[in-house]
């Protein structure tokens, strides 16, 4: 029976490095004049523009052997609009795709992303690397950056971006944690909030929100919109599973929490939604 598993675990992890990538999108980027607009590329990787300033959330455009996308890029590498920043939550592999970065590094001026990732961004060319713990700030152009906690495995940085007015939370693949309520006091009128609702489970245990927390994580940032991510990635370590149906139920629990259906804004790879506030 002991040697009958190594044998069950491997074979599980070349099925799920040899499973078939969905095809990518052809989708074009196009610039917008809204306060805010959110593009959704790939499971947790995003564009976030407000008012001409765009920043490249945790881009990741190679599938790995152990981790692999689940859903269609809904923007290739070639199609990225210039980007004035990247901004990394944490490095594991669905966050940090190291070929996507090298290939950004010589066109982009800056990456932001926790200290502990300093040392491996710089090894991949890029020469401004603006290290921010909890709480530190920058910005980039006229937008606001500020870290804040997460809670995963690991170091890990949740974004808080601001400008003119309008603010998004990115939360990056955290935890439930009661943290939520600090952000909520310093970012009292949040207009978006970009939540996980994966749910994956590692031996059982949650390691990333699960769509009801998501909702009420929702409900405790008194949010004015939200957007679902985190949900386009199969494969991970042995005995890791995902929330099945995680959109439905993320919809349905923000009603048990009084959250209106029209405020959480579901976004396929490669779409963009526009806020005007």
């Amino acid at each position: 029976m002991s040697a009958a598993r190594p044998t069950l675990v491997l074979a599980c992890l070349l099925l799920v490095a040899c499973a078939a990538l969905p095809l990518p999108k052809a989708v074009t980027y196009h610039p917008s004049d809204a306060d805010l607009t959110v593009t959704r590329i790939v499971h947790a990787s995003l564009i976030v523009e407000m008012r001409g300033t765009r920043v490249l959330v945790d881009p990741w455009f190679h599938s790995g052997g152990l981790v692999r996308q689940d859903e269609p890029l809904g923007l290739l590498p070639e199609g990225l609009p210039p980007v004035a920043a990247v901004l990394i939550t944490h490095g594991h592999a669905d966050h940090l795709d190291p070929d996507a970065l090298r290939a950004l590094a010589p066109k982009v001026p800056v990456v932001i992303a926790p200290a502990a990732l300093h040392a491996a961004l710089a090894g991949l060319g890029f020469t401004t690397v603006t290290d921010l713990g909890w709480w530190d700030r920058t910005s980039v152009g006229s937008v606001d950056v500020t870290a804040v906690p997460a809670r995963h495995g690991g170091v890990e940085n949740g974004y808080v971006l601001g400008h003119a007015g309008v603010t998004i939370y990115v939360a990056g693949d955290t935890r439930t944690m009661p943290a939520f309520v600090d952000i909520a006091t310093v970012f009292p009128q949040l207009d978006v909030a970009v939540l996980p609702v994966g749910g994956q489970r590692i031996l059982g245990f949650l390691r990333e929100m699960s769509p009801e927390e998501a909702a009420r994580a929702a409900k405790t940032l008194g949010v004015r919109r939200i957007i679902p991510y985190h949900y386009g990635a199969a494969g991970g370590p042995p005995f890791s599973w995902r929330a099945a149906h995680p959109i439905q139920r993320f919809i349905d629990a923000c009603s048990a929490e009084d959250i209106p259906a029209d405020h959480v804004v579901v976004l396929e790879p490669g779409e963009s939604w526009h806020y005007f506030k």
